[in-house]
């Protein structure tokens, strides 16, 4: 279990809705169509399930997350590569991502799913 507050839910559930076209494209092409297919549905569960957690406890503080293993890997996967892109991009274009808030609440995501994997 994963517990999330509210900003970062929010963070998370945007960047995951974002980079999804993308993400589906990298997948099927790293795992082939059918496994890529599984994993594919894997990440929309973990985006349905943060949509459902929004709509189902309204405004709270903190959201508690039942992720299986499965889906923590994922989640993890993605926060790994997705964090580090967004650090070149800001490398390239010379902005201070240290100071990013939004950068910032995905490395706290990340922590969290790294935590909750081991326990």
């Amino acid at each position: 279990m994963i517990q999330l507050t509210d900003k970062e839910l929010g963070i998370l559930l945007l960047h995951m809705g974002i980079m999804r076209k993308e993400i589906k494209k990298a997948l099927k092409r790293n795992y082939g169509f059918f496994e890529g297919k599984k994993k594919v549905a894997c990440y929309d569960s973990i985006t349905k399930t943060l949509g459902e957690q929004l709509e189902k406890n309204g405004e709270c503080y903190l959201y508690h997350l039942p992720f299986d293993d499965e889906q923590l890997n994922m989640l993890h996967s993605f926060l790994i590569f997705y964090t580090i892109e967004l650090k070149r991009q800001a490398e390239r274009e010379n902005i201070d991502y240290q100071a990013n808030e939004t950068l910032q609440l995905l490395e706290t995501i990340l922590r969290k799913i790294k935590k909750g994997s081991v326990a």
